[in-house]
């Protein structure tokens, strides 16, 4: 470092030393050593993504959960920040059929209430997953399920035991997601990266730990 230098610059002696190795806890196991773990069912918990049904399109969940009102009051839409008594300001952006730019509505839980057009934009914009939550007041209505990856999670038993557990060998747990990203995600086509990924999780293999 720094204080090595201005030693060899005074003309003192200075010692020359390696880094320490890093200590892994626990240590690398070969596969052979790899065991179910006692409790749980099979090694592998597996998440998937629900996708909305072919049969619902971004129209129909935007009916599901919306009044038509005739007579809309003088007040702007908080999306497109047009009159309600007027066109949608996505009128010429979007062109769906049966939704006019002048067609009003309103949530049917908190009664706020935009175009149908503009409820219709903020939906294809998000997850499409079925569910629309107001952006006055974010109530949700249907179901958020959010963009996580389907995948994985594999539990192991390896023999070795964690810091403060000795009398315990160890469960690892390690998540695994599919190659590729998907529309859904910020960068669809490429690879999920993260610093240090895939990560593993380290539990005591007694009753908390498998509870866990």
């Amino acid at each position: 470092g720094m204080t090595g230098i201005l030693m060899c610059a005074a003309g003192l002696p200075v010692c020359l030393t390696r880094a320490p190795k890093p200590i892994l806890h626990p240590p690398p196991v070969s596969k052979s050593d790899i065991k179910p773990v006692p409790g749980v069912n099979g090694l592998c918990r597996k998440t998937k993504k629900k996708h909305l049904k072919k049969s619902k399109t971004p129209e129909d969940v935007v009916r599901r959960y919306i009044q038509k009102v005739k007579n809309p009051p003088d007040e702007d839409c908080t999306i497109c920040m047009e009159r309600l008594a007027t066109s949608s300001g996505y009128e010429g952006v979007l062109s769906h059929r049966g939704i006019k730019p002048e067609l009003v509505g309103k949530l049917g839980k908190c009664g706020h209430m935009y175009h149908l057009l503009c409820l219709l934009a903020m939906y294809n914009n998000g997850n499409k997953d079925g569910s629309l939550q107001c952006p006055t007041c974010k109530a949700i209505y249907g179901e958020k399920t959010g963009t996580q990856p389907p995948g994985k999670m594999e539990f192991h038993l390896i023999p070795h035991s964690l810091p403060g557990y000795t009398d315990s060998k160890t469960i690892r747990s390690s998540p695994h997601c599919p190659p590729a990203q998907g529309p859904e995600h910020p960068n669809p086509g490429k690879k999920f990266t993260a610093r240090g990924f895939p990560r593993h999780c380290y539990l005591p293999d007694n009753e908390k730990g498998r509870k866990v």
